[in-house]
């Protein structure tokens, strides 16, 4: 039990993975060529992209997971 718990606590740090939001997001950026784009399909506005990529806020869960599910499409058409 004590293993789980040191786990809980070093995956518990949202500062540590905030990352992972950036580099999705950037990916889908890239995969549909840019961020009015990334926007248009996500429905959002450019601005809430230019400051989620620059690491300020991070995105809805249900914005995050369309971005994921576009990398994992694109990665599945190569």
């Amino acid at each position: 039990m004590g293993k789980m718990r040191g786990m809980s606590d070093i995956c518990s740090s949202t500062a540590r993975n905030s990352h992972i939001y950036v580099r999705t997001l950037h990916d889908a950026c890239l995969i549909l060529g840019g961020e009015q784009k990334l926007a248009e399909h996500l429905g959002v506005e450019v601005r809430d992209i230019e400051r989620w990529l620059a690491g300020i806020g991070r995105p809805p869960d249900t914005v995050f997971l369309r971005c994921v599910d576009l990398i994992e499409r694109g990665r599945a058409q190569q």
